[in-house]
This record gives structure tokens, sequence and C-alpha cells, in this order.
């Protein structure tokens, strides 16, 4: 396989494979409640929560959500936005600018989004589908208002026990979400229940095992390093998995999907490709990347809040130059043109039988 393939196919069934204190600055965001809490049935979704939705929280420099406060330890701000845009943009060059993979034909009536974010997607789909309700949710309240009619955005979590956001779904969502949940089998396993028979799930998820198909990649490849040290900070910190989308289809089969399918895309680090479209895809990684670097080193790698155990696991701690150089590096990583290292993206869809 070249560096530039993608591939579907039936996907294995092998699955073995902070406290919010009065140093934070609380504000006031730009989500404005009464837009929602005026549109009759929608007020139902979020009567439960309580007004710290409105709100966020300042930690070292950056916005974080104050509903569920050190849950996401990701901020909600406008460098944040231009990530996840970055992002997005990334997501639909790789799939030719389609929204979903799960074939959901042309009057879908009910989508969900979790994990919406900034609500790009949710917004997209309901341009694309008029016909559908689209439902956003997120833990941050920092979706625009300015959003087509059959669009609502609802402020909670998906991991709580209590499902208050209806059923029949035709196709439930989740982008780069199933690696920040502690128990993603748990969701899917909720979406199942709530989706109509013959009703699809899908996930799009990074899966940062880095790979090169010559031999131009180190051992210690620099930005193999930086991932590793993410993923162990965040499964010791929050309990998430970077390496999710691995068990996602054996997960889901267990579940009770059937019909699952996996598209598998290579993204090039480095400016190594000769290919327009692929180079275009290593600037956006690029940006992305760069981007998730310093959102991490502003909470989970801040040597100044967590003890960050060495890279070599010698029993040493990592100090905030090393945090710093090590970003530096990858940083320079990106440009390079001489390793020809790719990272992985995993397209998952399958579907509730009929």
């Amino acid at each position: 396989m070249d560096s530039g393939s993608d591939f579907i196919e039936p996907a294995s069934t092998d699955d073995d494979s902070s406290v919010l204190t009065s140093d934070h600055a609380a504000i006031t965001s730009d989500y404005d409640p009464t837009v929602y809490d005026q549109q009759g049935d929608t007020a139902s979704l979020v009567g439960s929560v309580t007004s710290s939705v409105n709100e966020h929280v300042y930690e070292n420099g950056r916005r974080y959500h104050k509903y569920k406060s050190g849950r996401y330890p990701i901020p909600n701000d406008d460098k944040e936005a231009v990530r996840e845009s970055v992002r997005n943009a990334l997501v639909l060059e790789l799939v030719g600018g389609c929204l979903h993979l799960a074939p959901i034909g042309d009057n879908p009536q009910n989508i969900m989004d979790i994990g919406t974010g900034f609500g790009d997607w949710a917004i997209d789909m309901g341009d694309r589908y008029p016909s559908a309700r689209v439902v956003g949710l997120d833990l941050s309240p920092i979706q625009s208002v300015w959003i087509p009619p059959n669009v609502e955005f609802v402020v909670d979590d998906v991991e709580d026990n209590a499902w208050i956001h209806g059923s029949d779904y035709d196709l439930i969502h989740l982008r780069m979400t199933a690696v920040i949940l502690r128990r993603p089998a748990n969701v899917a396993a909720t979406a199942f229940t709530h989706l109509k028979p013959g009703g699809w799930i899908e996930f799009q998820e990074v899966y940062p095992r880095i790979g090169c198909h010559d031999d131009t990649m180190p051992d210690d490849y620099v930005v193999a390093r930086f991932y590793k040290l993410a993923g162990r900070e965040l499964q010791r910190q929050h309990g998430w998995d970077l390496y999710a989308a691995e068990h996602l289809p054996g997960q889901l089969e267990k579940i009770g999907f059937v019909n699952i399918q996996r598209k598998v895309c290579h993204v090039p680090i480095g400016y190594w490709p000769k290919d327009r479209q692929r180079m275009q895809h290593a600037f956006l990684f690029e940006e992305a990347l760069t981007e998730f670097m310093a959102a991490m080193q502003a909470k989970p790698l801040n040597t100044n809040v967590h003890n960050i155990a060495s890279l070599d696991d010698d029993g040493t701690f990592m100090t905030a130059h090393d945090i710093d150089s090590l970003c530096a590096d990858v940083r320079a990583a990106l440009c390079a043109r001489n390793v020809h290292a790719f990272i992985q993206f995993h397209f998952v869809w399958a579907q509730k039988p009929l």
C-alpha cells in the first residue's frame, strides 16, 4: 500500500486490541440562553442545567467551560475555534467533502452531533438536510446563535446516565469524540437504544499511531514521542484513550450493531508529499497539531499544575523547558521533508438492525 492510500473494509471483530476554585475568574459567555429557552419543546432539553452553563473560567491565559468544570481540559476560546475549524476542513478534505459516510438517505428526520464543539458540523447538516431536526450536544455554550431553524444546541454531559434528548435518531455522529470519552462503549450503547431501527452511528477519529512505508522514520520520531506523552497524561489525568478508534468496531459489534464499516485515511506529517492535495492535508494537520500542543501546554502538560513523568519512564519528571523543547522539535518535524511519516484517521460507521 502506498503512503497516500486509504481503504474501506468490514471492520475487525478483534476487541483485545479539576475542581473550580476562587482563583478561576468566571465570565459571562456569548451564549444567549433565551434563544433556546423560548423554543417550546427544546426548553425541556436544557431545563435541568443550571445557570453555570452560561459562564466560562480562565486558567493559564485560556478559556474553559464552567459547567462540569475540569471534565474537558482543552480550551473553548477563539484559538480553539481556529483549531476546530482547521480540523473540520481536514476531515472534509479526506472524504471528498462528505459530511458523513453512513448511508442515511436523502430525508432523515432526527440527527444528533455528540461533542459538537463550535457546531460547524451540526450547522452544515442542518443546511444539507432541511427535513431533519439536528441536535448538537456539548459541555460548552460556544455555538453561534445564527443557525438554521432546524438546528438546536444543548449543553449537557453525554456520559451522564440520564438521556433527555429523544429517540428515533437516523444518525448519531461523533467527530474526535471517542478519544475524549471515559467510556465510549457506554455512550455507543446509549446511542444504540435511541437510534431508530435501521439508524446509524458514525465515529470520525484520529488514531495517533504514527506509520511510515519506508525507512525514513527514526525509532524515536518526535511526533510519536509527543503523542505517547499526551496519551499517557490524558489517560492518567482524565481517563481518556487517544487510541480508542482501534477498539470501536469490536465494541459496536458487541453492542449489537451490524453493517460495521471502517475507512482509514493516511495524513502526511511533514512537507514530503508530491501530490498537491496530500500536501494540503499536511498543511492542515500541521496547523491543527500546533494548536493542540499549545492547548496541551496550557493545562494537561503544564508542569506548574501536574507532575509530568518523563518520556523514558525512568522515574524522573519533565520540566517546563523539557516540554517546550519537545513541542519545538515537533513543530520542526511538521515542516520537515526527510521523514515520510503519516498519521491515521479512522471513520467507523455501523447500523442498528431493522
